[in-house]
């Protein structure tokens, strides 16, 4: 019995010192744990500062990527921009060398229409100046000679100044053109041999000479006697004695067309204006003052194409006005054609 006390009393001491151990294990477990909890509420703390500042660099860095994209949006559309003005400045250099390519062409244009219209100037200048020339010597020969020319059935070819006592009687006749053969229609006051002469007119087409010999044959038909027949001989001498106005061979190539001729002779070189200013003195000066007419040549070919001037005209007689022009030719050959 005192054994089992003195165990107890033994054992209780033991077991207190276990139970003491244990409340200060638990005690120092508790501690450690309470550690852990502040530790890891320290943690947690440490965590939501650190979530919130990754939360703060993702919104910094959302910011940045859009500073960023907006920058190489701008940086692409300058680059576009810089491109489109580059390709704009390379299409205006190429429309600018074009432009001065036209001008240059435009220019060089304008002075070979400038030289041309300069050119059509002098020669519309000459031509009105050789129509002046070529009126002036038609004027001379109605006026002279009496000699007309009209058209209609045919050609009609009229002389005055053939009777001395008379000079306005009127001579005429008619010749008519068809299918390469000559005919002569009428003539007032009749002719005898006219059918020789026409038929020596289709044989050699010699139309100046046939013009010339009918003048002549009218002149030899005036009923004036023996004197009235030396007066008609003498008087185409006396016609030559004064210097008819000369057709330039300019003026005549206006009048009858045909193939150029270097054996033709050539305008003279002048000043127009000067010209043009002493034609009328010159054609005064014709009639008043002596000089041979027949002095001017003009080659056999010029000669022809003025007859196919001529013959051009006897084929078209609804020519009017422009006929006594074309024969003005015929009958300057009267005085001044001869064989070169």
């Amino acid at each position: 019995m005192e054994f089992s006390v003195s165990v107890r009393d033994t054992e209780i001491p033991l077991q207190m010192q276990t139970i003491d151990a244990f409340a200060a294990s638990r005690a120092q477990s508790l501690q450690s744990l309470r550690d852990t909890a502040q530790q890891t509420a320290r943690y947690q703390v440490q965590i939501h500062e650190a979530k919130a500042t990754l939360r703060e660099a993702e919104d910094d860095l959302v910011k940045a990527l859009a500073v960023k994209t907006r920058k190489e949006a701008k940086r692409m559309a300058l680059t576009d921009a810089i491109a489109s003005a580059k390709a704009r400045v390379e299409e205006l250099t190429t429309t600018i060398h074009e432009l001065r390519t036209k001008n240059q062409e435009y220019s060089a244009f304008i002075s070979q229409q400038s030289l041309a219209l300069s050119e059509s100037e002098g020669k519309l200048n000459e031509s009105v100046e050789q129509k002046d020339e070529t009126q002036e010597a038609s004027s001379w020969y109605n006026r002279v000679l009496g000699f007309h020319v009209k058209g209609g059935c045919g050609v009609k070819f009229t002389f005055k100044n053939i009777n001395t006592n008379n000079p306005n009687e009127e001579y005429n006749f008619t010749v008519f053109h068809e299918n390469g053969t000559y005919s002569l229609l009428s003539c007032e006051p009749s002719l005898n041999d006219t059918k020789e002469l026409i038929h020596e007119l289709n044989k050699t087409n010699d139309l100046f000479k046939f013009v010339r010999v009918m003048r002549k044959m009218f002149q030899e038909a005036v009923p004036q006697g023996s004197l009235a027949a030396t007066t008609g001989e003498h008087e185409e001498s006396a016609f030559n004695s004064a210097s008819a106005p000369v057709l330039s061979m300019s003026s005549v190539r206006s009048d009858f067309p045909g193939k150029g001729n270097e054996h033709q002779v050539e305008p003279q070189e002048g000043n127009a204006e000067f010209k043009k200013r002493h034609i009328h003195r010159r054609l005064k000066s014709a009639v008043l003052s002596p000089g041979s007419a027949s002095s001017v040549r003009q080659s056999p070919r010029l000669k022809v194409r003025i007859q196919q001037g001529a013959l051009r005209a006897l084929e078209a007689p609804m020519l009017g006005e422009d006929l006594p022009m074309a024969f003005v030719a015929i009958m300057h050959g009267h005085t001044s054609i001869a064989p070169s």
